[in-house]
């Protein structure tokens, strides 16, 4: 089973931020987020490219109430800076990594200094909120049908599927009416990655919140403990 981290008070879940910070620290200051109460922000991943602030984005790992899964736009930096590959560089700056080159050099060391951090994100975490509900994070899709079949072997054999995949999603989108989808042992698997412009979207007991904000849609934050579940 991935890591539990039990949160005291609000459970909030963003969703792919992608260095939209102004627009978090906006819809925080809405939410009357508290971490001094116990609130706690968690994240599904991708927190740079493509938008305006990635280094502030990145800094928010830094930050005890801020808790985050890998993205595969962090993955994609993590290959992009560990090594010299060029083939892992551009395909970085494809999707998004061309702010890094634009940082002076003093900023770029710090992203760098960065790299053992972003190799230690988990693939797969379980949040346990203040109502007691068992919450489970993965950027993409977490592959298994069984929460509990997320086992560290599990999430290194399934590493890019667990970072990239669209397919469950694309088909329950071409068809809604199909029985709801249920993971066994967990309340809710929150995901992001591919952007709804509709709004997020739940099905059984799985959950998208990438709504887009990057490309001027909204921001989504999701509070599991308001939900019926």
């Amino acid at each position: 089973m991935p890591p539990l981290i039990a949160i005291p008070g609000r459970t909030l879940i963003v969703g792919d931020l992608h260095g939209c910070l102004a627009q978090l620290n906006q819809a925080l200051a809405r939410l009357d987020f508290d971490p001094a109460a116990g609130d706690r922000l968690c994240s599904v991943g991708d927190l740079i490219d493509r938008g305006d602030d990635s280094p502030g984005c990145l800094a928010l790992l830094d930050q005890p109430w801020f808790h985050a899964v890998l993205g595969n736009h962090e993955a994609m930096l993590h290959s992009a800076l560990i090594g010299a590959d060029p083939l892992a560089r551009s395909h970085w700056r494809r999707n998004g990594g061309t702010w890094f080159d634009a940082l002076p050099a003093r900023e770029q060391a710090r992203i760098r200094a960065r790299l053992p951090q972003l190799a230690r994100l988990p693939l797969a975490l379980t949040l346990q909120t203040a109502l007691g509900r068992r919450i489970g994070l993965v950027h993409a899709d977490p592959v298994a049908d069984d929460w509990d079949a997320l086992t560290p072997a599990f999430l290194a054999r399934h590493r890019e599927t667990l970072l990239w995949e669209r397919g469950r999603l694309l088909r329950l989108l071409q068809d809604p009416a199909q029985p709801q989808t249920r993971i066994a042992h967990i309340d809710l698997v929150v995901m992001g990655h591919t952007p709804l412009r509709a709004g997020w979207w739940r099905h059984g007991n799985l959950c998208w919140i990438d709504t887009g904000a990057v490309y001027g849609g909204a921001l989504t934050l999701l509070e599991p403990d308001g939900l019926t579940l």
